[in-house]
């Protein structure tokens, strides 16, 4: 990273500590109370600047710092510890769990190394893939009209199946494309596996479609209906929520002022109406449709 590249840079908000390269933030996905080590390689000229010359308060913002806080406290005092070239600092036992870091950006480019124990029973492609199997296995034929059949109707199913398609749309799909088109001039191996997460994504909207078929069919036991829609509408709710804060931000000024490649894109995203999706992006009004039902009163 080379701040000077970089004058977007956002302020650390809570302790003045300066340009941030990296927000407040805990590292997740880890082997509990593991330990968690940075190598830092700033490119320094031989020559530093020596303590007396330092100021008194503060931080010299030339200097790579990492910085600490306890977790969700912005009333204790944070700490900045420089970062030199060769450095490398340790997170051990629960310091993770407990605190906050952040990098401070300094004045010359400087490369990291993160070294990690990853958790691996989630948070794998394995994994998802594996969960997004486990999703589609409630479908059945394809209807006359293009639709899906489901197999199962039981609420405990339609309601992990929704849970999968939320964790795939925001967990893996828009998190690979929020990042820009740069990390693939590095690697394109992630393009086919995120391919087929997103067409097993698109088969789930369809999924969800035929949720809604059965829900709105006439004849539906009014008791069978508003079990299906209580299973559903809880993962339809944070779906929407969750569509529109992503949509916002990659819409937002600082998206806006980042270089082309870094530009963050919306994806999945369709416009109303597009013939290929069974739904709208925008799930207001399905939302307030479920909720109505649920207020019919019982015959």
């Amino acid at each position: 990273m080379d701040p000077q590249k970089m004058p977007y840079l956002k302020e650390e908000p809570y302790f003045g500590m300066g340009k941030m390269a990296v927000s407040w933030h805990h590292d997740e996905n880890l082997v509990d109370r593991s330990a968690v080590a940075v190598y830092s390689h700033s490119c320094e000229g031989p020559e530093e600047d020596s303590e007396e010359d330092s100021p008194l308060e503060g931080r010299d913002p030339d200097t790579w710092h990492v910085g600490f806080k306890i977790s969700w406290d912005i009333e204790t005092p944070g700490l900045a510890i420089p970062l030199h070239q060769g450095d490398c600092y340790f997170m051990l036992d629960d310091l993770n769990a407990t605190h906050q870091h952040c990098v401070l950006a300094g004045l010359p480019p400087r490369f990291s190394s993160t070294h990690r124990v990853a958790e691996c029973s989630t948070g794998t492609l394995d994994y998802i893939l594996q969960r997004c199997q486990l999703a589609l296995q409630n479908v059945g034929d394809v209807t006359d009209s293009g639709g899906v059949s489901l197999k199962s109707l039981e609420p405990a199913v339609l309601k992990q199946g929704e849970e999968i398609h939320n964790e795939v749309e925001f967990e893996w799909l828009r998190q690979f494309w929020f990042q820009g088109s740069r990390p693939r001039k590095c690697t394109d191996w992630w393009c086919q596996p995120m391919a087929q997460l997103e067409e097993m994504w698109r088969k789930m909207e369809g999924v969800t479609n035929g949720v809604l078929h059965e829900v709105r069919r006439e004849g539906v036991p009014v008791g069978q209906r508003n079990a299906m829609v209580t299973a559903i509408l809880a993962s339809l709710t944070t779906r929407q929520t969750l569509r529109r804060e992503w949509h916002a931000r990659c819409q937002s000024r600082i998206a806006r002022t980042l270089p082309a490649d870094q530009k963050p894109e919306c994806r999945p995203y369709w416009e109303k109406e597009d013939p290929a999706m069974p739904l709208p992006f925008d799930l207001t009004d399905v939302v307030s449709e479920l909720r109505g039902l649920l207020l019919e009163p019982t015959p």
